[in-house]
């Protein structure tokens, strides 16, 4: 199996990564996240410039992740280029090790511009033949990805290329060689499938997404995506879909969450705020789920709670991924009564009174 730093193929490292491992030693990370990360343009509303910013779902999560204070890293290609350069410096400045990225030379760094919209913000991508689409099995170290205490996985992956299916397939295939939980977000992107849920390479692309998460251990998904893509929008519903995973944890937009286990059906509802951009909630959302799972002595609902507040975060912020609040606010949140979080508003960077 090619490691990126035996540099196969045109591949070139992201930094020294032999001595970043050895530095590491045997330590277990908290959360690996792979997946594809492009440069964002983000047209200004009040000036003739841009900004510029990193967009992907999994890296969104894990740099949120380690904004919860967790051990993190981040898997996935870039091109050599400036595009590429910046996306790996934004990355690493949020404490995430990018150590295992590996550079191709003869595919781009993909790109993806902000166009201000009377709603929002509309997007559009440049990832055609990136560098990310040439992942594969054997340009990763699959035993070492599920060697994390989480590996985190969306359906944007499998959208990108045969072979990227075949990566996502091959690290939530049972039985895995590592203790990893896997945490897998459908994270529906209609615009990776100009021809909606009908065949693709690996049969529908409905089944493909069901079949992939049913395989993993922690799967979150939209009520809204699983009725444009399963044609199912309760809760319940989306379990009897997804019967395998040990909890599936259902998003229904400002409204709330729902995480559903043998344990039975746990709902908090959503937490007020300011609302400036909705690009990045549902990975932040994602991160806070996961930094509440890894603190063993917490419920599921302060999971759930975790999941809002930080879901905040991307709310309040223009770019994919802001700033979390300080501890006293979160912590401040995670010990309201279930009356008192329903009621509950605040501002980014605002201590609650």
């Amino acid at each position: 199996m090619s490691r990126p730093d035996q540099s196969p193929g045109g591949l070139s490292s992201a930094g020294s990564a032999n001595g970043a491992r050895k530095a590491r030693g045997a330590q277990r990370l908290d959360v690996i996240g792979l997946g594809e990360s492009m440069l964002a343009l983000r047209w200004s509303r009040h000036g003739k410039t841009f900004d510029w910013e990193i967009a992907g779902a999994e890296s969104n999560t894990v740099r949120y992740c380690a904004a919860h204070n967790l051990s993190t890293a981040w898997v996935s290609r870039l091109g050599t280029d400036l595009a590429g350069d910046l996306v790996l410096q934004g990355i690493s400045a949020d404490g995430v090790d990018v150590s295992r990225v590996a550079r191709h030379a003869g595919h781009p760094t993909g790109v993806m511009l902000k166009e201000p919209a009377a709603d929002g913000w509309q997007v559009r991508y440049y990832r055609t033949d990136s560098a990310a689409t040439t992942m594969a099995p054997d340009t990763v170290d699959v035993a070492e990805l599920l060697s994390a205490r989480v590996l985190h996985l969306t359906g944007i992956t499998t959208s990108l290329s045969e072979s990227c299916r075949e990566l996502i397939a091959a690290l939530v295939a049972r039985p895995r060689p590592g203790a990893a939980t896997v945490s897998f977000d459908v994270n529906w992107r209609p615009a990776l499938h100009p021809e909606g849920v009908s065949a693709t390479a690996a049969g529908s692309a409905a089944e493909m997404l069901r079949s992939t998460a049913n395989a993993a251990d922690v799967v979150f998904v939209g009520l809204d995506e699983a009725d444009d893509v399963w044609n199912t929008a309760t809760p319940r519903g989306i379990r009897s879909l997804l019967p395998d995973p040990e909890m599936v944890v259902v998003k229904n937009s400002g409204h709330g969450a729902y995480a559903l286990s043998e344990g039975g059906t746990v709902c908090v509802p959503a937490l007020k705020g300011p609302l400036v951009g909705t690009i990045g909630a549902g990975d932040a959302f994602a991160a806070g789920v996961l930094a509440g799972m890894l603190r063993a002595s917490e419920p599921v609902e302060t999971w759930l709670r975790r999941g809002h507040i930080t879901a905040m975060s991307a709310l309040a912020h223009p770019a994919d991924v802001g700033t979390l609040p300080d501890p006293g606010t979160i912590n401040g949140l995670l010990s309201l009564s279930p009356p008192k979080w329903a009621r509950a508003e605040f501002k980014m960077g605002e201590s609650l009174p």
